[in-house]
């Protein structure tokens, strides 16, 4: 295969991806807790390089010769701005902590304070997973006005009715996105996090998504000339091609 074509045709493929990923940060400009995601990529030559440390693992003639790929998404940690909304159900965070839940999946983790009471008079998100309780169980609000403290301490007209989990990961990034604003954690990184000491609770707001929608047009524009500038080289080798086989093969 023509090198300039295959490089040409995979920066396509690459900037296809990340448009896909600039789309669904714009989609998300407005849902509560959500982190932007950035999408690397990767050029052939770095990917070589590694691959020659593995010479019994590389393929001369399946390797391609150029362009670039997706090498991965990950998030943008940074926290958002908070907006006060007067609802008592609504919590933002202040620091890295997350809002552990339950769900009919297992345990997830959450920065959306969307909270809701659900028919049993839990606290719960929109989609009805239980908020849980640092000490257990889910946390009943039935009964009169919620207040939640700066440290999770959940009162009901000023009975304590426990406390929302909040948990802090040595490493963020090793949460997988699930959809919904949820997210996993693995068992690794379980075993590296703590209960929050560093995170805030603010009740009455909520931490809004960190997308700049300015920044990620600014970011599509920029993609959709670099795949004119890739399609351009498409046309012209295709041409190029074109000529060789109607010129230079022609049979005297």
């Amino acid at each position: 295969m023509n090198q300039g074509l295959y490089a040409a045709a995979t920066g396509m493929v690459t900037i296809e991806g990340r448009h896909e990923t600039i789309a669904n940060n714009i989609a998300n400009a407005s849902t509560a807790g959500f982190k932007r995601q950035n999408a690397v990529q990767e050029g052939f030559y770095s990917y070589f390089t590694r691959a020659l440390k593995r010479p019994f693992q590389f393929d001369m003639v399946a390797g391609p010769g150029g362009g670039a790929r997706m090498f991965e998404t990950y998030s943008d940690l940074a926290a958002g701005a908070l907006g006060e909304t007067g609802n008592p159900l609504n919590v933002a965070l202040q620091g890295l902590g997350y809002l552990a839940v339950d769900t009919s999946r297992g345990e997830r983790f959450t920065r959306a304070g969307t909270f809701t009471i659900d028919v049993d008079g839990n606290l719960a998100t929109p989609d009805g997973h239980k908020v849980q309780n640092a000490e257990g169980g889910a946390i009943d609000v039935r009964g009169g006005q919620v207040q939640i403290a700066e440290d999770g301490a959940v009162r009901v007209d000023g009975a304590a009715r426990g406390r929302v989990r909040v948990v802090e990961f040595q490493d963020p990034h090793m949460l997988s996105r699930e959809g919904d604003t949820l997210l996993v954690a693995s068992e690794d990184a379980l075993k590296r996090s703590t209960q929050a000491a560093d995170t805030r609770v603010v009740q009455g707001y909520l931490e809004l998504s960190n997308v700049s929608l300015a920044r990620e047009m600014i970011d599509m524009t920029l993609g959709l000339r670099a795949y004119g500038a890739n399609q351009r080289v498409v046309n012209s080798v295709d041409e190029t091609l074109s000529r060789l086989i109607e010129q230079v093969g022609m049979p005297l």
